[in-house]
């Protein structure tokens, strides 16, 4: 088969849209990412991060505990079948690369790292690549 083919089955059964160049925006005082935006001022620094098995493996275990957590409270007896269920959605849907900023706590709960933008393609990952370098520009000013 092609590489174009496996592409484009590979755009099938991705969830969401891919990132473009004007899907980011950085303004005086806040990034904005498609409909979402996130205060420059309360940022502390970012970090572009390649996701292995382990952070794959995590995520879908906690999606997956939570899930059934829910199920189990109000019917016992599916609560197994949600676990089991929710383990390969959660896979199916994982990302390679993730830019991720860590922000100031406003209370005694300390700085969190919370992940901004999650894609899966070479061509995304470069973009992620320049906003990155804009955003440790403009954070270190």
């Amino acid at each position: 088969m092609s590489d174009n083919h496996h592409k484009n089955r590979f755009q099938a059964i991705r969830f969401g849209r891919s990132y473009t160049a004007e899907d980011f925006q950085i303004t005086a005082s806040e990034l904005l990412v498609r409909k979402e935006a996130y205060p420059l001022n309360k940022m502390k620094q970012v970090a572009l991060k390649q996701l292995g098995y382990k952070d794959h493996a995590i995520r879908a275990v906690c999606i997956a505990l939570v899930l059934s957590a829910a199920t189990w409270a109000f019917v016992p007896a599916l609560g197994i079948f949600v676990f089991v269920g929710c383990l390969p959605l959660a896979l199916l849907t994982a990302k390679k690369y993730e830019l991720r900023a860590e922000f100031r706590s406003s209370d005694e709960a300390g700085d969190q790292w919370v992940p901004l933008v999650r894609c899966s393609t070479q061509a995304e990952f470069e973009q992620l690549k320049t906003l990155h370098a804009a955003l440790e520009t403009k954070l270190s000013n």
